[in-house]
């Protein structure tokens, strides 16, 4: 294993899927494109508004006078100007355009003539006049795809930077031409040595920014027609390059799909963007290779050798995603190696190893068998064992063997079991030191909303971290664990009430379990949900303190009338009496039909129709016009665009609940002020909603009201009006046992807006 991990470190990676690889890491740390560096596009709508490609070179020339006079930092025209432009002086207003900027690079290309490879130049005065020249070739590699490039290309003896490079060294210039010997040729290839191999030096991959189109790009008559100020391009790298369809040269690079490609300027702008962010992913020597491979194929290995099959495997996939993390850190680092290899070599490992532990585990299984065998009393053997294991092969009848054996042992333990889980509430059994031996289906199916590790059985620690235990729980500040494992002579059961993270609450018994001789066995431990008794505790409690103080204030109130009516002195008169008493009257009675509803909104039986929402809006709202018309109070509904929209509710605690959202807003809106009832469709991938806001512009609600206001018993408002706080208790009530929401929001002197959210079955 070891000589096939330096073997394929050596090759330096298993090729395509390295460069799989690669190319998901160059998409995953893509990057914002930089202000400075700016693509003039020959585009398709250039061409339709100058004419058909190649345009007159005095277009040109106006170009790269605008970005002169914009100083923009560099410019790489990324055309070839090979030939010349006949019958028109457009060369020379080229020429003097391209020495005016004294910072434009010019594009070589190497193309293969019948003479062998030859460099395309640009025109004598092009070149004359350039600040540098710069090779535009890119490096495919087996799959066509654009991973690089050379920083430096020579033939016949002439040297050439890369186009990206020879913009960046023009910015960085005094706007002196950077042209010497080693980048000049002559136009006479006849003296040529025609068996000149092309060379590149200082081969580095391209740290892509982006996806095509990642770049700033303007197209090229946008900038002739004005339509960009010149100042835009000031202190800018500008690229110009093709673009369009037919002409624009078009690669696969590692951010782009099967569908598109990235054209040869928008790849120069990557390039230079690496130059200018200092930016640049090296690949890993090839002594860095073996060594990353070797290294990952001696873990895995160790892993075998000193860990279970479980642990093993864990190990294994820890390293996968070790390796991915340190090629993945590494990448960050601007610093490339292949981890292909390393990974196929830890996976097969496992397996390679797991083969030969299990030839090991067979021949131990067969010895034993023979044993246990022997010993097992016959009570406990089956007269079909042998009859299972006889026609199998020789795998399946050492794992039946051992079944066997297992059988026989874990059916003295069934009757336990069966008794556990027979036990209504989650059930522990503990040993002495409070390791969890044994548990219930119960409190396995209560292990899961606790979220604990699954698989594993947890721990102590783990159970009871998840509950509010009070740290001193007795009053002598003892301990949870020394109270529910209490070790001393002579003490009984325990019990301990908390809650859980849920909210649940829990009565916790702890009894200590005994052998027959008296001594110390483990301990059982029971969590009994108390949830529903405390609930229905606390609401009867609620309930005695609403009949006995709320219903009773009304009625004594009207007691207290009657006595002063009765002296002559304090009397009042006949309709001011009739007036108080029928206030507290309705006042009662409103809060006993409160109770009433929200006792029926709790309840079970709802009668399910299929109704629209618009309906049900509009009968809350005539409901409730009689006493908005008091208050001179307009109610607007504006439900037009949920006609079509039906709902499966309960239509009376519908249209109770909207009502009493629309009565709230009444009591609390000023005289001659409007309430808005809007309601609209709500499509998501879940399904379709409707969504009713009610809206008033009564005093709002405070921040530190709102969480109460829904809470039976409680209200934000306690002094102006009336009522225990029971409506909007019964609305919650009745929305969120049609699955749907209630929210508020107010704004304190402004008004409040209650928005209710109904699923729809239709619409």
């Amino acid at each position: 294993m070891l000589l096939l991990a330096i073997l394929l470190g050596y090759e330096n990676g298993l090729g395509q899927a390295d460069r799989f690889i690669y190319d998901n890491l160059v998409k995953a740390t893509q990057r914002p494109a930089p202000s400075d560096v700016v693509i003039i596009a020959i585009d398709e709508f250039s061409i339709a508004s100058l004419g058909r490609w190649p345009w007159q070179r005095r277009t040109h020339a106006e170009l790269l006078d605008i970005l002169t006079k914009a100083k923009a930092k560099a410019v790489g025209m990324d055309i070839i100007f090979a030939e010349p432009q006949y019958l028109s002086d457009d060369d020379a207003l080229l020429a003097s355009a391209i020495a005016n900027n004294k910072r434009t690079v010019l594009p070589v290309l190497i193309e293969r003539t019948p003479i062998g490879l030859q460099p395309t130049l640009p025109l004598p005065a092009f070149r004359q006049a350039a600040n540098s020249l710069g090779h535009i070739h890119f490096t495919f590699e087996a799959d066509g795809v654009v991973r690089g490039i050379y920083l430096q290309e020579k033939l016949h003896g002439v040297s050439w930077p890369q186009f990206a490079q020879a913009v960046f060294n023009a910015a960085h210039s005094d706007g002196t031409r950077n042209l010497t010997g080693d980048n000049i040729v002559s136009d006479d290839y006849r003296d040529i040595d025609v068996n000149s191999i092309l060379q590149g030096d200082h081969l580095a991959r391209i740290p892509y920014a982006g996806r095509p189109g990642h770049f700033k790009t303007i197209s090229y008559i946008d900038v002739l027609s004005g339509k960009i100020p010149p100042s835009f391009f000031t202190d800018k790298y500008v690229l110009i390059g093709a673009t369009a369809a037919g002409i624009a040269s078009t690669f696969a690079t590692p951010v782009t799909t099967d569908h598109e490609a990235m054209s040869g300027v928008e790849i120069n702008a990557n390039i230079l963007t690496g130059l200018i962010e200092d930016r640049s992913i090296s690949p890993a020597a090839r002594w860095q290779t073996i060594l990353f491979t070797l290294l990952s194929t001696s873990l895995a290995l160790l892993a075998c050798r000193y860990f279970s099959p479980f642990g093993a495997l864990g190990l294994t996939l820890f390293l996968a995603s070790l390796i991915s993390a340190l090629t993945y850190g590494a990448f960050l680092e601007e610093l490339w190696i292949p981890p292909s290899a390393a990974i196929l070599m830890i996976v097969i490992v496992y397996p390679l190893w797991s083969w030969r532990r299990l030839e090991a585990a067979l021949a131990y299984l067969s010895e034993e068998f023979a044993r246990l065998n022997q010993t097992t009393p016959m009570v406990l053997r089956h007269a079909n064992e042998t009859v299972r294991i006889k026609n199998s092969d020789y795998l399946d009848r050492q794992i039946g063997a051992i079944r066997i054996a297992a059988n026989r042992s874990r059916d003295m333990h069934q009757f336990v079991i069966d008794n556990l889980n027979s036990m209504p509430d989650a059930t522990l059994v503990l040993s002495q030191t409070g390791e969890i031996l044994m548990y219930n289906r119960i409190a396995r199916e209560y292990f899961a909303t606790l979220n604990l590790d699954k698989g594993q059985t947890p721990t102590l620690e783990a159970i009871f971290s998840k509950f509010d235990m009070l740290q001193d729980v007795g009053s002598n500040g003892t301990d949870w664990r020394v109270a529910l494992l209490h070790s001393t002579p002579g003490n009984t059961a325990v019990e301990i009430e908390t809650r859980d993270i849920n909210k649940r609450e829990f009565l916790i018994k702890s009894a200590p379990s005994r052998m027959t001789d008296g001594s110390m066995l483990g301990w059982i431990v029971s969590l009994i949900d108390v949830t529903t008794l405390r609930a229905a505790e606390r609401r009867r409690e609620e309930s005695l303190n609403f009949i006995s103080h709320d219903m009773r204030v009304p009625q004594s109130s009207i007691l207290a009338l009657i006595q002063l009516q009765r002296n002559p002195s304090t009397a009042f008169a006949i309709p001011e009496f009739l007036s108080r008493i029928e206030k507290s009257v309705e006042t009662t009675l409103n809060l006993a039909d409160d109770f009433v509803h929200l006792a029926k909104a709790e309840s079970q039986s709802y009668q399910l129709q299929d109704t629209d929402f618009s309906s049900l809006l509009a009968e809350a709202a005539d409901d409730m016009w009689a006493f908005a018309h008091s208050k001179s109070i307009n109610i607007v509904v504006d439900a037009q665009e949920v006609e079509n929209c039906w709902l499966n509710v309960d239509r009376s605690l519908v249209i109770r609940a909207l009502g009493n959202l629309l009565s709230n807003a009444i009591k609390f809106s000023p005289k001659g002020s409007e309430i808005i009832c809007s309601a609209k469709p709500l499509h998501t991938e879940t399904g379709s909603s409707v969504v009713c806001n009610i809206t008033d512009h009564g005093k709002g609600i405070a921040d530190a009201d709102r969480n109460a206001i829904f809470s039976p018993f409680l209200r934000a408002d306690e002094q102006d009006h009336d009522g225990v706080g029971l409506g909007l208790a019964f609305v919650k009530m009745v929305v969120e046992r049609h699955h749907g929401s209630i929210e508020v929001s107010s704004i304190v002197g402004l008004g409040s807006t209650f928005t209710i959210t109904l699923p729809c079955v239709i619409g």
